[in-house]
């Protein structure tokens, strides 16, 4: 009798475990995330598999996002929002850096919206079921690492568009943590959020969870493992990038599209080496200052020389080192036109070599507004002024090269008039000396 009521009690335990779902509370009355794993799912680091995992917030939250990895980069991410119907809408996302995650459509192939999800009492529920999904971990990790993000301010999207362009997160609104898979049985491969069991609807933890919630000592929430918010030097970077790009963006874009143009009409039309090269000067150093925010913003965002940032950061390279050759190019070029009195190969190479450097500069920073993901009003700013400065600079080419031919003809024009004008005396001379011979 003993021996039977120890094994009930085990079986007891055994099915408790089995319908258990590890959780967590980011923060009081904020974001909660719930995960369940199907004890026949295949899932792990390098195997897709069937994971089940709820994100529920506030209803006045513009967005929550719940990934798996230990960082953007890499993490396969799930925002939610309101889809404008009463329902949400479920985006999968590949993370790429501190920049918004792509669409992942293959993988939104193998994921469900489940009973249970909605708008409903003032909160949002998002019940997913994913097919197509890896850990960051095995399936029986104690310390499986996930990252949690969300937006409490704003309207709210209402978009059923899985591709929708969410803004960034508030400030501090980001967390770092791990699951207990351990915690995280199911015992079918069937909705664990609507269960018979006593597990909630809206996307919290199962009634019947044999996890037992563990204070979260930094993040004010509870969580079946252990929990932190992003380490503070981490999250002062990740909260520089905006204003890193803004510097990048304004110092680059003005230096590129007003600048340095400014600097070749100096030359063009005012036709002073002296105001063009202190013009030139001032560009050189706002593009190593722009530069080096560049550098220092692709490195933060984990985007240098990587995609998507790869044509942008290549291509920035390489128009810089175009720029800087050029003030060498400009030292030959007035020093061989001092000696020749004309333009020599040196000057042809340095003026097309600045005209390429501009367009392509011009291109990049299109690039850049695009990576960025820029405004509207931002990128028209942009395309307004480099197409005026463009524009000017071909008409300052085209009447200076008219005027020049002008000239030309006119010289060529006098010098045939004062070649008639000495044959015409010559032949005066011839007569006038053929007369006083007679």
């Amino acid at each position: 009798m003993k021996a039977f009521s120890s094994s009930i009690l085990a079986a007891f335990s055994l099915a408790r475990t089995a319908f258990s779902l590890a959780t967590y509370s980011a923060v009081s009355g904020g974001p909660s995330f719930s995960v369940g794993l199907p004890l026949d799912s295949t899932i792990s680091s390098t195997s897709a598999g069937t994971v089940y995992f709820s994100l529920q917030a506030p209803s006045t939250y513009q967005w929550v996002g719940l990934g798996i990895g230990s960082q953007m980069s890499g993490a396969t991410i799930f925002v939610m929002y309101s889809d404008g119907n009463g329902n949400v809408t479920i985006s999968p996302r590949d993370g790429k850096g501190h920049v918004q995650p792509d669409f992942n459509s293959t993988r939104m192939s193998g994921v469900t919206l489940l009973e249970g999800s909605g708008i409903s009492g003032g909160m949002m529920t998002a019940n997913v079921k994913c097919t197509t999904c890896q850990l960051d971990s095995t399936s029986t990790s104690t310390q499986s690492p996930w990252i949690a993000a969300w937006r409490s301010s704003g309207s709210a999207i209402d978009s059923t568009s899985e591709s929708y362009s969410i803004q960034q997160h508030d400030y501090g609104s980001t967390r770092q943590f791990t699951f207990d898979l351990t915690t995280a049985s199911i015992p079918s491969d069937s909705n664990p959020f609507i269960s018979s069991t006593g597990s909630s609807n809206s996307g919290g933890a199962s009634g019947s969870s044999s996890a037992a919630p563990t204070a979260s000592s930094n993040s004010g929430g509870v969580s079946s493992g252990s929990s932190s918010e992003i380490p503070p030097e981490i999250l002062n970077n990740f909260m520089r990038i905006p204003n890193y790009q803004k510097a990048h963006g304004v110092i680059m874009g003005l230096t590129v599209a007003l600048l340095f143009p400014l600097g070749a009409l100096a030359m063009r039309v005012v036709g002073s080496p002296v105001l063009h090269s202190l013009i030139q000067i001032i560009s050189t150093c706002t593009l190593i200052a722009g530069f080096g925010l560049g550098v220092k913003l692709a490195q933060m965002t984990d985007l240098l020389y990587k995609s998507p940032g790869r044509a942008h950061t290549i291509f920035g390279t390489l128009i810089t080192v175009l720029f800087l050759l050029q003030p060498l190019g400009g030292l030959l070029h007035h020093r061989l036109y001092l000696q020749t009195g004309g333009r020599t190969p040196v000057s042809h190479l340095h003026i097309w070599l600045g005209r390429a450097a501009l367009i392509c500069g011009i291109i990049n920073g299109g690039l850049g507004l695009k990576l960025s993901q820029n405004t509207t009003g931002g990128e028209i700013a942009f395309g307004v002024v480099a197409g005026v400065m463009m524009l000017v600079y071909a008409l300052s080419v085209l009447l200076k090269r008219k005027g020049a031919r002008g000239q030309k003809a006119r010289g060529e024009k006098t010098r045939r008039a004062g070649k008639w004008e000495r044959e015409e005396r010559m032949i005066e001379r011839d007569a006038g000396s053929s007369r006083s011979r007679r």
